[in-house]
């Protein structure tokens, strides 16, 4: 059996991987940061410096909370099936959750109605369920049947 690694290139997708989560994580807190200023200019709210402030900390906490995540996957490089930076992947995306619950609430203060995305997808997932778990092509149609009755319905 010859095992060949490429040591270089798996470092070097890590990397790529953790800078990804580093960027995503900034991004994700600077549109929290624009809806919030965007909700308070709406609602005549005064836009003060500490608020501003504690978005750098917010940064900064998040961060800590992937270097965690690295500090992990470190751990888990004595695995051979341990290939990517799981844990500051997983890290990420709980930072995404986090802001993008705050950017719905912010889109809600600012009476915007993308802050009703969340209840359309709430909404929409029975029938998405059904559409995937569809066995044959009688059971689509009726289906598709049901959905094109019910907009029909609201557009009565």
């Amino acid at each position: 059996m010859n095992l060949h690694f490429n040591t270089t290139q798996d470092i070097g997708h890590g990397i790529t991987i953790l800078f990804m989560c580093f960027v995503i994580v900034a991004i994700a807190v600077i549109l929290d940061l624009y809806t919030g200023i965007r909700a308070a200019k709406k609602i005549g709210e005064p836009i003060r410096s500490h608020i501003l402030r504690k978005t750098i900390n917010k940064i900064t906490d998040y961060y800590v909370a992937v270097i965690i995540g690295i500090l992990i996957d470190w751990l888990g490089l004595c695995f051979p099936w341990y290939s990517i930076p799981y844990a500051a992947i997983i890290s990420t995306l709980a930072v995404i959750i986090i802001e993008g619950r705050s950017v719905l609430e912010n889109l809600a203060r600012a009476k915007s109605h993308a802050a009703e995305v969340d209840d359309v997808v709430l909404k929409s997932l029975p029938i998405l369920k059904e559409m995937i778990d569809c066995k044959s092509i009688k059971t689509a149609i009726k289906l598709y049947e049901e959905i094109r009755k019910g907009k029909d319905d609201e557009q009565r």
